[in-house]
């Protein structure tokens, strides 16, 4: 027979069931604004049976109900998917907030019914050309075109500048992500250890184990992160092949500058601080930085070859000419750089062997006549150097502006002069059509002092609209400082434009600008929305529902209210067996 006091317990066990559970949607409900939290829930199991013996042999009845564990309600295969997402998502953030930067520098619109771009200044610099070769000896005009040239350059450097400016932005924010994730993965550990202690006898650290988990959806919005869980409850977790959490331990990111000259910038290099191995992200806010600087650098490359253009390609074409200055026996002043003082000598050289090869393989080549000395300017250094002739900025510099030509033969078609030289377009001549060397080429015969035919002026203009190859009457000596083209006139590699008209390499570049920030919308538009997807699938599991909570309550409410119900009742059977029994005979 059982305990005369047996019930006593086990409803007693109802009454402390039904209060942890009641307790636990308390927590929940209190936490339902709670980043990161999980919903929790009791699970209640019944408590081991004790033997009775009845008229058909023994039988067993229940004692009473405990709380075998609170576990948070958690989908890890969600919680995975939903990382990998989040990398992919903040990357391609990242991406477009740069791209919206870059987009805004090159900027062609009209602001305040003002053109303020690139394109407007490289179009107005042309437009006085133009106007040159129809007036090339219009003082105002000449006046304008050194002018626009010079705010043309200038346009190009402050667009350098930010440039510089936009990548120093990125690796300023690539140093705090990486203290970020240092300090996110140190925190990581501190919880695996905590989590350890605690569960070392059973039960979960739900509380710690969320904490954990949130931060790990803060990592993943930095790197990409593979994460195991142990059999002990701790997190190990890798990025890329590198362990950055295991257990109670985590390893450290760093940063090492190195100066680039190139680019006139602060490198910085990711590494594990421990062994000063490289860190190659392949997703995630810290891979976008990276991946930002390139895209930053290479549009830097953009402007310089641009800058390039004007150095070599115009500026030989414009050494061809004559000014109005009245020297050269009247003839006017030759060899005379637009761009760059006139002992220095500019060309294109073209290592690449294929035009998709990388800027790197291509220089302009600086030769300084005085001292014979020469240079490789690329990148920052090839933009400074595009600066008008300080000659021509001088006063009365504008006379030294080459609008005449010299004479050249323009057919098509070759023919060979009475000195047996095969003459082609673009070849000088003499008045007979015999060729000559470039040093004694003579001005057009329409050229005098004080007055400009202005067919260099219009050579000039063409080279914006027309690509070295489709134009007619360019010198091989323009094609040999474009790079296009060796001593002996053969075609040896691409110019800094890629063999483009200016204007053509220019919207070719704005529209792979154009067309790749559009596609980064696209890709942030679809990772979003994924990514909102896979958030809202794990809040479909570990998130708070105020319906099924408050249903919860009232269910353990009532079992609660119910035991104390039948509490009472044994009560009342106890007291009158006790105090209403055995009274006969008193």
């Amino acid at each position: 027979m059982g305990s005369t006091f047996s019930g006593l317990n086990t409803v007693y066990t109802g009454i402390q069931a039904h209060q942890l559970a009641l307790d636990t949607v308390g927590q929940n409900l209190s936490n339902d604004s709670t980043e990161g939290y999980s919903r929790q829930s009791v699970n209640l199991v019944a408590t081991k049976a004790t033997s009775q013996t009845t008229l058909y042999g023994t039988s067993y009845v229940g004692s009473g109900v405990a709380s075998a564990s609170i576990t948070r309600a958690r989908d890890t295969f969600a919680d995975k998917n939903y990382w990998n997402e989040n990398s992919t998502n903040s990357y391609y953030e990242a991406v477009q907030n740069n791209y919206t930067v870059v987009e805004n520098v090159f900027n062609d619109s009209e602001i305040s019914d003002t053109e303020v771009g690139l394109q407007s200044s490289i179009n107005s610099f042309w437009e006085t050309w133009q106007s040159l070769g129809t007036d090339a000896s219009s003082s105002d005009e000449r006046i304008s075109t050194r002018d626009t040239a010079v705010t043309m350059a200038d346009k190009i450097k402050s667009m350098a500048s930010d440039m510089q400016s936009q990548i120093s932005t990125n690796y300023s924010q690539l140093q705090a992500d990486v203290s970020s994730v240092n300090t996110i993965t140190a925190q990581i550990a501190d919880l695996n250890k905590s989590i350890i202690q605690l569960e070392a006898n059973g039960g979960s650290a739900n509380d710690l184990r969320d904490q954990r988990d949130e931060l790990v959806d803060n990592l993943s919005k930095y790197l990409k992160v593979n994460v195991t869980e142990k059999s002990n409850g701790s997190y190990t977790i890798s990025s890329d092949g590198s362990n950055l959490v295991d257990e109670g331990s985590s390893v450290e990111l760093a940063t090492q500058a190195s100066n680039n000259s190139q680019y006139g910038v602060t490198d910085y290099t990711l590494t594990i601080k421990a062994t000063g191995t490289i860190f190659n992200p392949s997703d995630g806010e810290i891979k976008a930085l990276q991946d930002n600087v390139s895209t930053n650098k290479s549009y830097i490359d953009k402007l310089a070859d641009y800058s390039a253009f004007f150095l070599t390609t115009f500026n030989a074409q414009h050494k061809e000419g004559y000014g109005i200055d009245g020297a050269n026996s009247g003839n006017g002043t030759t060899d005379t750089n637009f761009f760059g003082e006139d002992e220095n000598s500019y060309q294109w050289i073209d290592e690449k062997s294929s035009s998709t090869e990388g800027y790197e393989d291509a220089y302009v080549e600086k030769t300084n006549s005085s001292d014979g000395t020469t240079e490789k300017l690329r990148g920052i250094s090839l933009i400074n150097e595009l600066t008008v002739n300080s000659k021509i900025t001088a006063d009365g510099g504008t006379n030294y502006i080459a609008t005449k030509g010299a004479n050249k033969y323009t057919d098509s078609a070759s023919y060979t002069d009475t000195n047996g030289n095969t003459v082609k377009t673009g070849d000088y001549i003499d008045a007979n059509g015999n060729k000559v060397d470039y040093a004694d080429r003579i001005t057009a015969s329409n050229g005098t002092a004080g007055t400009a035919d202005g067919t260099n002026a219009v050579s000039l203009s063409t080279l914006f609209n027309t690509s070295l190859g489709d134009a007619t009457s360019i010198s091989d000596t323009v094609k040999t400082a474009a790079g296009m083209v060796d001593s002996s006139g053969n075609y040896t590699g691409y110019s800094s434009t890629g063999n483009l008209s200016l204007n053509d390499y220019y919207n070719d570049t704005m529209t792979k600008l154009g067309s790749d920030s559009s596609n980064v919308d696209d890709y942030v538009t679809k990772t979003t929305s994924t990514l909102t997807e896979l958030d809202n699938t794990r809040q479909s599991v570990s998130g708070v529902n105020w319906n099924e909570e408050l249903t919860n309550m009232i269910k353990y409410q009532q079992g609660y209210s119910a035991c104390a119900r039948i509490l009472t009742t044994m009560d009342e059977m106890l007291d009158k067996l006790i105090n209403s029994t055995g009274t006969v005979g008193r």
